[in-house]
């Protein structure tokens, strides 16, 4: 399974900074929806975001640099992995099957 990478987190804080949002748990939570985050996990890596005084007059790769220096965050990234959960709606009239994904026939 695939972890979040400094990359996809540098992009992610340029993108608050450059917009001047505050980079706090909420606003990390809202932006790395598709990957799980636990209630405990977002707050640490703010603190640790916030820890490395990023600012407005970084580029992303000095943003990704900084990230990929703090083992205290590369610790933390290593336990987000992306949100796998599909949710399916389908609504069904009519005669045969209403399957959402793939059908298996045994």
């Amino acid at each position: 399974m695939e972890f979040l990478s400094a990359a996809v987190l540098s992009g992610v804080v340029y993108d608050l900074i450059k917009h001047q949002v505050q980079v706090t748990a909420e606003s990390l939570k809202e932006k790395l929806r598709d990957w799980v985050i636990d209630e405990a996990v977002a707050p640490a890596l703010a603190i640790e975001i916030e820890k490395l005084e990023l600012n407005d007059e970084m580029s992303e790769k000095a943003i990704e640099r900084h990230i990929s220096a703090s083992t205290d965050i590369q610790n933390i990234l290593s336990s987000i992995v992306p949100n796998t959960t599909n949710v399916i709606i389908q609504h069904h009239s009519g005669t045969g099957d209403n399957i959402g994904g793939n059908k298996i026939i045994r």
